[in-house]
């Protein structure tokens, strides 16, 4: 039942957005009582933030798998960052779910990012930056990095999807530049 629910709610966030469906509508969508809905979540947000959870998951898994296929250090890295790209570019309706729902407050994001799995996964990011720097970077250096390789990879991706009527350069020669920055700069 857990797992119907979220995907009726997918169905929904989807089709009009977050902030515009209520557990009532939700409960109806999902032939279920409230009552019900309020047996396997808490509240709207517990419901969007297993959704979350569940793309991240799925990312990251991707991303593992993407990793172990390179030995050299560098091209890892950049098979990982323009896997990470790539992932966003291929399911929009997700970025759009994570990155741009609205209704959804400052505090929750935190209480997502703080309180799950998902930032550990992030992690990802860090190792494969390291091994491509060579150890050649302080702990406040590569975690400076390690930010930065984020930033740069969600702008990317978000500029790819959300500026469409701009003629951007191909997401592998925006990955590879900004790694090539990281790693020389």
């Amino acid at each position: 039942m857990r797992a119907h629910i979220a995907a009726c709610a997918l169905k929904l966030f989807q089709q009009d957005g977050y902030a515009a469906i209520s557990m009532r509508r939700l409960a109806q969508e999902a032939g279920c009582t409230a009552m019900t809905l309020y047996k396997y979540y808490d509240n709207k947000f517990d419901i969007l933030s297993a959704l979350w959870a569940e793309v991240f998951g799925r990312l990251f898994d991707e991303l593992g798998r993407v990793a172990i296929t390179k030995s050299d250090p560098e091209a890892r890295l950049y098979a990982v960052a323009l896997g990470y790209v790539s992932y966003w570019l291929e399911h929009q309706e997700h970025y759009f779910m994570v990155f741009m729902s609205g209704g959804v407050s400052q505090a929750d994001v935190t209480g997502f990012v703080s309180g799950s799995e998902t930032l550990a996964r992030f992690d990802l990011l860090h190792t494969c930056l390291r091994a491509a720097l060579g150890g050649d970077v302080s702990a406040e250096g590569l975690r400076l990095k390690t930010e930065l390789l984020s930033c740069m990879l969600n702008g990317i991706a978000h500029n790819l999807i959300t500026i469409g009527g701009y003629p951007w350069s191909a997401p592998e020669k925006l990955v590879r530049q900004a790694i090539d920055g990281l790693l020389t700069g």
